[in-house]
Order: structure tokens, then C-alpha cells, then sequence
């Protein structure tokens, strides 16, 4: 028999990730119901069979069950969701990004990464998110002007941004620290490059204001990320000298120069009182045809991180890791090691 001791918050958490309900598990280990609650709550005995049941089912090594790593509540994440969605999509949701960083943690464990260039930084003692977003800047000496590639000027800072199918809309991108204190960055892959861009700006904005303080209830945290987002990849200063009379025509232009979308910048110009009214209106209404889909042939390539697939590859090459050895050890299934990290052939992985 296997000799694992088995962890049964390990149980929700590949259950929850295979979008299962406890009645739906049971039903597939041909077991009463209420067993499942009942061994996540440890009200009855984990066992072999059990076990054995659960890696079958469920598609995860035995090994899996016998995790001690912490599962994070969703008050130690950051993510931004549009709408309410499916309690299934979202407790999968959750459950994945918690697997993904059990697993970057263990990935870690042998390789030393550049220690994160991260500020602290409270806006009540320190000033507004634009400001903090200004020091960054300094912080990390980018040049006036647009940020060329904002992917690799974050992980170039020891920060990993990691592209994900959230499998939903409605959910934008992610923030976390593990537990070591390494700051990682998740974002919709399905998303448009620009989109893609102010996604991850405002999660490193939620990196740098959120984390090290618990901030006061009245404070909007969602905002806060976008004003610091904003100031990040087109600065005021510099975005007020290349405002022009806006029209679609200068909109398109200034889109291609800063790397954002049209209608983020009418939101900028509209928030520093750059625009009246009836500009505004104006704008807007150029922009019905656009509202979900801005012109194709303004679209650039979409950033690729690449932080990870290194951290994989220095697995392989300097301690002779193969993908089956990497599976043990995060304790995935070959199938979900595939999904995750095999890098080519695939540009991204699929959660709900």
C-alpha cells in the first residue's frame, strides 16, 4: 500500500480544479453522499482507498494528497473580474492559480532568481498612485516615452508574469505573492495585446499599493490600480504634449505609440480634464463601431513572458530534469505538466 500521510485540503483543491461539486464527486467514487464533505473536513479518515478513488478520478498522482503547501484564501490574491460569474468557474479558477503557485514555489526551491525589484509603497503616507508609479519609473530608469515591452521590463525585475485562459472574460488578470515573497503576475491570454499590457500594469499596481498594508475599507483598490496603470505606461506629462485635437485618425496614431487602447486613452483625457463634453460625447460616438473591437490593423504582437519557461529550462539542462522528473515533482499528472509547461508547440493554458 502507498505510504503517504494525505492532506484533505489537498481534496478540495484537485476537486475545485476539475470544476467537481462534492455531490459530483461522490458520484463519480460510487461513494454516499456527504463523503466527500466529510473527508475534506476530516470528519472521516483519509485512506488508501480513498486516495487511490481520488487520483483515478481526479487525474492527480497520489502524491498530490500528501501536499502540506497552504492553500490561499481569495483575500491573499488581487484579481479583477467584470461580472458575476459561475461559482464552478470561479472556485476553478481559484483552485488552478493556487496549484500554479505551489508549483512555481517548488520550481524556485532550486533556482535563485534575481531578487525582486519591487517597491512598497502607501498612499496615505507616500502620496497618490500616480506617484507611486512615477518612482517606480525612476526606480527602474525607464526612459521617457512609451515602455517598448512591459512583460519583460517587470520579469527583467524579478517579477513573473505568466499568460493564462481564464476560459472567461470576466476575469481580467491575477496578483499574488507566494509564500517566500516571490511576486507573481497572471493574465488573460485571450485578451488583445493592449489590453493585455493595462492588465498587468494594474496588477503590478496592486503588487506595489495592496499588499504590504491592509488598506482601509472606503479606499476604491480597482481605481487606485488603474490611476496607477495609466501614469505607468503613458505618463501625464508626456501624454498631455502629444494630445492633439482628438479624432479617430490622431486616436489611431497615438494608439500606435503608446501601446494602449483608443478608448483608455479617452478615459485618461476625460480624468485629467482634457477633453469638454461634448468632445467627449464626440469621441465616443466615433467609437460605437469600436467598443468591443478596436481596428485590426492597429493591433501589434502580444508580449511573451519568458521568466518561467527559463526557470523550467534551467531545470532541465543544468540539474537534468526530464518532463517526467518535473511532473513528480510538482506532483502533476503527465497530461496537466503538458498543459502547464510544455512551452512549444502552444502559446497558453486553459483554466475553466
Amino acid at each position: 500500500m502507498a505510504s503517504f500521510v494525505y492532506n484533505p485540503k489537498m481534496i478540495q483543491l484537485a476537486r475545485e480544479s476539475r470544476g467537481l461539486t462534492q455531490i459530483e464527486l461522490c458520484r463519480l467514487m460510487n461513494v454516499a453522499q456527504g463523503t466527500v464533505s466529510k473527508l475534506e473536513n476530516e470528519d472521516i479518515y483519509f485512506s488508501d482507498e480513498y486516495a487511490f478513488k481520488l487520483s483515478e478520478i481526479l487525474n492527480y498522482p497520489l502524491s498530490f494528497f500528501s501536499q502540506k503547501d497552504d492553500i490561499y484564501p481569495i483575500s491573499m490574491i488581487y484579481y479583477r473580474k467584470k461580472a458575476k460569474i459561475p461559482g464552478k468557474i470561479q472556485s476553478k479558477f481559484e483552485a488552478t492559480i493556487n496549484i500554479l503557485r505551489i508549483n512555481i514555489e517548488r520550481l524556485l526551491k532550486r533556482v535563485e532568481l534575481v531578487e525582486p525589484n519591487l517597491i512598497n509603497w502607501d498612499v496615505e503616507k507616500n502620496g497618490s498612485p500616480e506617484h507611486a508609479a512615477m518612482y517606480l519609473r525612476e526606480v527602474w530608469k525607464v526612459p521617457k516615452g512609451r515602455i517598448e515591452n512591459l512583460t519583460e521590463l517587470i520579469e527583467d525585475n524579478g517579477i513573473f508574469v505568466i499568460q493564462v485562459d481564464f476560459g472567461t472574460e470576466a476575469i481580467d488578470g491575477v496578483s499574488l505573492f507566494t509564500s517566500k515573497g516571490q511576486p507573481v503576475i497572471f493574465v488573460n491570454s485571450g485578451f488583445s495585446a493592449d489590453r493585455q499590457r493595462l492588465t498587468v500594469a494594474h496588477e503590478l499596481g496592486h503588487l506595489i499599493l495592496h499588499f504590504t498594508k491592509l488598506p482601509d475599507n472606503f479606499r476604491d483598490l480597482e481605481k487606485e490600480a488603474f490611476r496607477f496603470a495609466n501614469e505607468f505606461l503613458f505618463p501625464e506629462i508626456e501624454f498631455r504634449r502629444s494630445f492633439a485635437k482628438l479624432n479617430l485618425k490622431v486616436l489611431a496614431n497615438m494608439k500606435r505609440y503608446w501601446k494602449v487602447s483608443m478608448a483608455s486613452m479617452i478615459m485618461r483625457a476625460h480624468n485629467l480634464e482634457m477633453l469638454t463634453s461634448n468632445e467627449e460625447k464626440y469621441l465616443w460616438q466615433q467609437m460605437v463601431p469600436f467598443r468591443t473591437r478596436e481596428p485590426e490593423e492597429l493591433d501589434f504582437p502580444k508580449e511573451q513572458p519568458t521568466l518561467l519557461k527559463e526557470v523550467i529550462e534551467i531545470h532541465k539542462n543544468e540539474f537534468n530534469f526530464t518532463n517526467e522528473d518535473l511532473s513528480i515533482l510538482l506532483s502533476l499528472s503527465s497530461d496537466d505538466y503538458r498543459t502547464y509547461y510544455e512551452f512549444e508547440g502552444r502559446k497558453l493554458f486553459r483554466v475553466a
